[in-house]
């Protein structure tokens, strides 16, 4: 078993991790929890009340809660399910007709092209941070299952080589055949 990936099959899911960026960078989340609350004072003394500097502090971290709190990713038979402490979304496989990888992450979304909606209705699907400059196992295990779930002939697929999508395919592309 990969690290930071579950059991296959626990709970339903075919692959399941958990990514916390604030744990894995406690100096980067030091700072920016100390930018937070200077920020938020100065808002305070902006406005003359300490209510609105608990308030811009409260902003300023939930704006930033991809990064402070923990999310759960399981990719299952029905589609996609991202938990988070304050929401949870599944997408079903139907719904995705995009699949945008780049170092970061993977993008997963309802439009076949870039749209101003897309942060708002994208699932993005993140990974560890891999030491020097690899990759998480995780997050190939992750892009080979997409590829083998995803119809290359339906879903628009960005940033993956043809003969990758070949390979998770068992050798057969639907459609062009090309990384798009």
């Amino acid at each position: 078993m990969m690290p930071g990936a579950e059991a296959p099959g626990r709970d339903g899911a075919d692959l399941a991790w958990r990514v916390h960026p604030a744990a894995e960078r406690p100096g980067l989340a030091v700072a920016i929890a100390a930018l937070i609350v200077v920020l938020g004072l100065l808002a305070g003394l902006w406005m003359g009340s300490r209510y609105w500097a608990v308030f811009a502090c409260g902003v300023l971290f939930l704006s930033l809660e991809a990064f402070f709190l923990p999310a759960a990713y399981e990719l299952r038979a029905d589609g996609v399910h991202v938990g988070k402490p304050f929401s949870r979304v599944i997408r079903p496989w139907p719904a995705i007709r995009r699949m945008a990888v780049d170092p970061q992450g993977i993008t997963l979304s309802p439009f076949r092209r870039r749209s101003w909606l897309e942060p708002y209705r994208a699932v993005r699907l993140r990974f560890r941070r891999a030491a020097a400059g690899g990759e998480d196992p995780t997050a190939g295990a992750a892009r080979r299952y997409l590829l083998a779930r995803l119809d290359p002939a339906e879903v628009v697929i960005e940033g993956v080589a043809s003969e990758e999508i070949a390979a998770a395919r068992g050798g057969a592309i639907s459609g062009t055949g090309e990384a798009r």
